[in-house]
């Protein structure tokens, strides 16, 4: 969908207008319109294009599962995706172990994105709304309020450099991301911040990267250190691998560099330097330092923010764009009631703000403990050689580690301490047999 001309909506009234049409935005959109909701969406970028900030670029079954119900099938996205059915994860100089995706919602594999252009799939779909216009090349300058302070409209101005107000009657809604403008002309103050520890992540393009599948199949490949460095190949659409590096952020110095920061970290992986030997970079670097682990405020009169531009944590789980989606329906559930006066504004607002909380606030705890434990954690050479070894071996953990990223397992409870004493009891005894001479080597 191409940006229109603004001249012919000028201060057109609208039931919601949401700033942002990547997956939180796209996605409210289209409930709303679903629901027949009048809704304008608006975004600074032309489409296809990648999210300013990077942001996630992995979906679990969960997440497919939400894009079903926006009427968003695969094939709308395929092509900008790569299927993965399995992964690796690397202790290097230790072992390596062979992970398999397990059922989830209905399917077995994940996606590998080019958030380019998945973002690009979720913003044609919005064409099927006849209630629901989407302008690209805008650019939000500031919120309206009317005399009691409600957010009732936004200012924006086209490249061309027009100033464009448009109303709403119910709402305004901050689905722009992390640095959300919203957020900051309504003045959301952040209510919750565990930046404390965080990590800083670089990632860039790759083509002919060797595969690490015997199958030549797209395959996760996680190589860590123990030491607050991780390497991370992920296949992308295109029969691309996206090269990341994961660093604990106090212990990053760029020095002014970011390119010959990234060059050494991953040439510093053997393993980079095998499966890269006759790769090359096809894409421009891209990175986020300090990332931070932070809600904002949910909404106030007239306004509410949705995705990560209410709330956001390390990418270590890969859980953005679930969080995006499931935010984005959440917020539409109340935002049809208003409009249908079963709730007032205020109402719907505490009802998000609950919802919310359902949704996210125990993987936000989590990712958070994970990071610490596996970017800032310095386990000892045995206790990876055994403890871990077991656990990332084993298919119990395995089957129950891919059930929490897709959301089938209450993140909080998905590794109960029976989990790793049975892991480590099944560990032993194979390793018991592997000395006595039954079974293949340890990886």
């Amino acid at each position: 969908m191409e940006a229109r001309s603004p001249e012919a909506d000028t201060d057109t009234l609208y039931d919601v207008i949401i700033v942002g049409g990547r997956p939180a935005g796209a996605s409210l959109a289209a409930r709303l319109g679903k629901q027949g909701l009048s809704v304008l969406v608006v975004d600074k970028a032309t489409f296809p294009s990648p999210p300013e900030v990077p942001s996630s670029a992995v979906i679990y079954p969960s997440a497919m599962r939400l894009l079903d119900e926006i009427g968003v099938d695969e094939s709308q996205y395929a092509d900008a995706c790569a299927r993965i059915e399995t992964g690796y994860i690397e202790f290097e100089g230790h072992f390596i172990a062979h992970l398999a995706s397990t059922e989830v919602h209905g399917r077995d594999y994940f996606y590998g994105l080019d958030r380019a252009g998945f973002d690009h799939a979720l913003w044609r779909n919005l064409e099927r709304f006849p209630s629901v216009t989407a302008l690209s090349g805008i650019t939000v300058a500031d919120v309206v309020r009317d005399d009691s302070g409600r957010v009732v409209g936004v200012v924006t101005s086209a490249r061309q450099g027009e100033a464009v107000t448009y109303r709403a009657r119910i709402c305004v809604i901050g689905a722009d991301g992390r640095h959300s403008r919203i957020a900051r002309k309504v003045g959301a103050k952040v209510v919750e911040d565990r930046s404390q520890q965080t990590s800083t992540v670089y990632f860039a393009p790759w083509e002919d990267v060797a595969p690490i599948a015997t199958d030549g199949k797209p395959a996760l490949h996680i190589v860590n250190r123990a030491r607050g460095e991780t390497l991370i190949l992920q296949p992308t659409a295109g029969d691309r691998m996206y090269v990341a590096v994961q660093v604990r952020a106090d212990r990053v110095v760029l020095g002014g560099d970011p390119e010959g920061f990234y060059d050494r970290t991953v040439r510093s992986f053997a393993v980079a330097r095998n499966r890269l030997a006759n790769a090359r970079r096809v894409g421009n670097l891209l990175g986020v330092t300090r990332i931070a682990n932070r809600y904002l405020e949910h909404g106030g009169p007239g306004w509410a923010l949705v995705g990560d531009a209410l709330h956001h944590k390390d990418p270590l789980d890969g859980q953005g764009i679930y969080d995006a989606l499931a935010t984005g329906r959440r917020l539409a559930t109340v935002i049809v009631a208003v409009h249908e006066g079963h709730l007032t504004w205020e109402q719907a607002l505490a009802i998000y703000r609950r919802g919310v909380d359902e949704e996210t606030l125990s993987m936000f705890r989590v990712t958070v403990e994970r990071l610490q434990n596996q970017l800032y954690g310095e386990p000892s050479p045995l206790f990876i050689r055994t403890m871990l070894r077991w656990l990332l071996n084993d298919p119990e953990y395995q089957r129950r580690h891919f059930m929490f990223l897709g959301r089938a397992l209450p993140p909080d409870r998905w590794m109960p301490p029976w989990l790793m004493m049975k892991a480590a009891a099944r560990g032993v005894a194979t390793d018991v047999g592997r000395a006595l001479g039954f079974g293949a080597p340890a990886g």
